[in-house]
């Protein structure tokens, strides 16, 4: 018979390590909670038969920063190709072809709920004997990203497939929007190609 000896300290080390991992997967879940992605597609298309992609060419004008539309574009192809998709400079030549919008604008979003007035030296039950019910205004200011990713059957023409991702940008988001690019791209190309 073995008997196991557990020192009192050991339970502390492991919840030092469990607490800051708890808050930090905590962290990561909420600001996939502020990615709202859709997506929608031609019931009509098939998408069996798409192994290879191109660009559609055209210059992208959505961004103030041409960086930002490059870093999208890098993104969407890495993702593709990890995917077992295969790049085409020739889009005459590709199962489909893809297109990219991206941009963002400032947006105010305006809370009205009521709150309880209790008039000075009225108590609870008031003049009429219920508080008067007054209105609250929470106003914000925020900007909202929007990156869009199109696919085009490359023999029809026709579109296929749209996915877009939405996200209330932070100051570290613009000043660093690498990491939440390739987030978004993976989130909107989960979605192609459909089931």
């Amino acid at each position: 018979m073995r008997l196991a000896i557990v020192r009192r300290d050991q339970g502390r080390a492991g919840s030092r390590f469990w607490l800051p991992t708890a808050m930090l997967c905590a962290c990561a879940l909420a600001a996939c909670e502020s990615l709202r992605v859709a997506s929608d597609f031609d019931h009509a298309a098939s998408f069996a038969g798409y192994h290879s992609f191109a660009w559609l060419p055209r210059e992208q004008h959505g961004s103030a920063s041409p960086l930002i539309a490059q870093r999208a574009h890098d993104a969407i192809q890495a993702e593709l190709t990890a995917r077992g998709f295969t790049y085409s400079e020739n889009a005459a030549a590709a199962d489909f072809v893809i297109d990219l919008t991206i941009g963002s604008r400032e947006r105010i979003d305006v809370q009205s709920y009521p709150s309880a007035y209790l008039g000075p030296g009225w108590g609870y039950r008031g003049w009429w004997g219920y508080p008067y019910w007054g209105s609250q205004v929470d106003v914000r200011q925020y900007r909202e990203g929007t990156l869009s990713i199109d696919v085009f059957d490359g023999r029809s023409h026709r579109p296929v497939w749209h996915g877009w991702a939405r996200k209330d940008l932070t100051r570290s988001d613009i000043a660093n929007s690498e990491a939440p690019i390739r987030a978004a791209v993976a989130a909107v190309l989960a979605r192609f190609p459909p089931a």
